[in-house]
């Protein structure tokens, strides 16, 4: 090759190397894309740090779920904090003790015992406890009434009278008719003592009569078998409210539903308390409510009779002095002697009844001009907390009392007998709401005792319900010693208990729903502890 074409040659591979050297340069110069290998072997010893911007659904997303996490720990903590404030509320503030609604206190806190743990009368004590004296239930209640009960409420009839509850037809129910005897009679003279003495007073203080009685050689022909026990559910739960209501007139009416052969269950009790204390006089006072008297003659036929019941009473008692309340009130029922707005009767009418006793027993019984009459108006009571009834609320009356004069030592006691406290014979209304008026004549668990200036040997026991206690203030001019015991709330044996006070009368003295309801299986138990 000439020297010519070689120094060409040479010229030519140096252009092509410098052409080589300025691409690798600007390869160079322009960052590579990272290539990330791994090897098996180094992926434990090697870190990575790669972004990685999220998508707007992975944001939208990830806020949702803090969001729903941040409701669930506010929920949490919100409701922790009501349940941890009802438990220390519950467990730890003071419990309501009465209801003035319902004229009674409410339930204790039971004591521990071990036996009772065992047998679970401690824990349902306390259930007892809790559900009876739930904060603020008169404003429950009320608010119930207020906004529940009204929905209950219909009117009745073209006059539109409100019922609340249920009525039933008793027009077809049986008449009465006085049992039938056809053994011959005799006539044989009966001593009794008018005035009988305490176990400790003398004999000679007594005085004895004699008067004409006719006995036979056979029972009476009516039905006395007990009834079934279900039929405790067609008459009043506690003894003294029926559910159903009928507001008519401006006055509210518990509508009575029979005693359904209950009736002479209760004079058979009555007699064994006459078995069991044969020294003592044993009366019974059944009490009517307002439905014998009040209800328009269009609507008699939605109660039962209760005069045809206590007739049964009567007809059953063996040695019971039967004291006729019934004919003794009804004389008077242009007066009040009922409540229009609460289902207990009026003072007035327990001293009509109280006036029909001291008579059978020969006792003596003053004239109202006796008693001092305290006037307490705006009275709105129970039948208008259980059925809201404008018809009520609109239409208060007053709540007079009649307070004797004479002088009294009155002491309260426990149900046991136990923890005497000196009170009076009639707490001030004036302190009170006006629908807690009747609790002016005390609250029904304890035992009450009266001892007056009637110097005439005589000790009364009454065992009653809510009703006999207007009874006291009006009979405490008519024996020495007077002792009211709740049948619901007594925790005695109930003939020791008499034999203990040297009573020479017991009465029994309780509304009808009280005698021919369940409340009437409390006169057997307090005979029978």
């Amino acid at each position: 090759m000439s020297k010519k074409k070689k120094k060409a040659h040479s010229r030519r591979k140096a252009l092509v190397s410098a052409k080589n050297s300025k691409r690798k340069n600007r390869k160079a110069a322009v960052p590579a894309e990272p290539v990330i290998s791994i090897s098996a072997q180094d992926r434990e010893n090697t870190e990575i740090d790669v972004p990685v911007q999220p998508g707007k659904k992975e944001i939208i997303k990830q806020k949702r779920a803090a969001m729903n996490t941040a409701i669930a720990l506010t929920n949490v903590l919100v409701f922790g904090a009501i349940l941890g404030f009802g438990f220390v509320y519950l467990a730890f503030f003071k419990h309501e003790t009465k209801s003035d609604e319902e004229n009674r206190y409410l339930t204790e806190f039971p004591d521990f015992s071990l036996a009772s743990y065992i047998n679970g009368d401690y824990t349902e004590g306390i259930a007892d406890y809790f559900d009876d004296t739930v904060h603020g239930r008169s404003s429950i209640k009320k608010f119930i009434a207020d906004r529940i009960m009204p929905l209950k409420g219909k009117s009745y009839g073209d006059d539109e009278v409100e019922l609340h509850g249920a009525a039933f037809d008793h027009s077809n129910s049986p008449v009465y008719e006085a049992p039938v005897t056809t053994a011959a009679t005799t006539t044989t003279a009966v001593t009794t003592e008018t005035a009988p003495v305490s176990q400790t007073a003398a004999a000679a203080q007594t005085t004895a009569s004699t008067e004409p009685v006719t006995t036979t050689t056979e029972e009476p022909t009516h039905e006395t078998e007990a009834p079934a026990e279900n039929q405790d559910d067609m008459n009043a739960a506690d003894g003294e409210v029926t559910n159903n209501i009928l507001i008519v007139n401006n006055r509210g009416i518990t509508l009575y539903g029979g005693g359904c052969g209950n009736e002479t269950q209760y004079a058979e009790y009555l007699n064994e308390y006459k078995q069991a204390l044969p020294d003592v006089n044993v009366y019974s006072m059944v009490l009517p409510t307002s439905s014998s008297f009040y209800l328009p003659d269009k609507y008699k036929s939605l109660a039962a009779s209760e005069k045809d019941d206590f007739d049964r009473m009567k007809a059953a008692f063996k040695d019971v002095k039967y004291v006729d309340a019934y004919s003794a009130l009804e004389k008077h029922t242009d007066e009040p002697i009922y409540s229009r707005t609460d289902h207990h009767w009026q003072p007035l009418g327990a001293y009509y009844a109280a006036q029909a006793f001291a008579e059978a027993a020969g006792v003596p019984f003053p004239e109202l001009s006796a008693y001092e009459k305290l006037t307490f108006p705006g009275y709105v009571g129970s039948l208008y907390n259980f059925t809201q009834s404008s018809k009520l609320s609109s239409n208060p009356e007053d709540f007079v009392i009649y307070k004797p004069k004479n002088q009294l030592k009155v002491t309260q006691y426990d149900t046991s007998f136990q923890n005497p406290q000196e009170i009076g014979i009639i707490n001030d209304p004036s302190h009170m709401a006006s629908s807690g008026y009747y609790m002016a004549f005390g609250a029904d668990n304890r035992i009450a005792h009266v001892q007056t200036d009637c110097k005439n040997g005589r000790t009364l026991v009454i065992f009653k319900d809510s009703y006999g206690n207007a009874l006291l203030p009006v009979l405490a001019n008519s024996f020495e010693n007077i002792y009211l015991c709740d049948i619901r709330y007594f925790d005695l044996n109930a003939a020791s208990f008499v034999k203990q006070v040297g009573a020479t009368d017991l009465l029994f003295s309780m509304c009808s729903y009280s005698a021919v309801g369940v409340n009437r299986k409390n006169i057997y138990n307090n005979l029978h502890k």
